[in-house]
């Protein structure tokens, strides 16, 4: 079955909404063979982007996570030792917990 188009119109607003499945679901999460869902599976957030690179960031644990638009690799690191590590995405599908200064379980 074909994606359905719905528009809705108000007097200042056009809203164009295509679901990917005939559901009507609109599914916001990122693909699952990525580091940005494996950064959410550790509990980070998305912090910025400056057009060539993305941060995330665990503010609870002091853990940033920064990675480039190949998405190939990224690099953990304590923010308050500075201390860090680049994974490859295959890595970091094995990790189960970062550990920092700030917290360890």
């Amino acid at each position: 079955m074909a994606d359905e188009t719905t528009e809705t119109t108000t007097a200042d607003t056009t809203t164009a909404v295509t679901p990917s499945e005939p559901s009507g679901v609109l599914d916001l999460r990122p693909p699952k063979e990525s580091v940005r869902a494996e950064l959410c599976r550790l509990g980070l957030e998305f912090s910025s982007a400056d057009g060539t690179a993305e941060s995330w960031r665990d503010y609870q644990r002091g853990v940033l996570a920064t990675f480039d638009d190949s998405g190939t690799s990224v690099t953990i690191t304590d923010v308050k030792t500075n201390l860090g590590r680049t994974l490859t995405l295959e890595e970091l599908k094995a990790v189960t917990r970062i550990d920092t200064m700030t917290a360890a379980d």
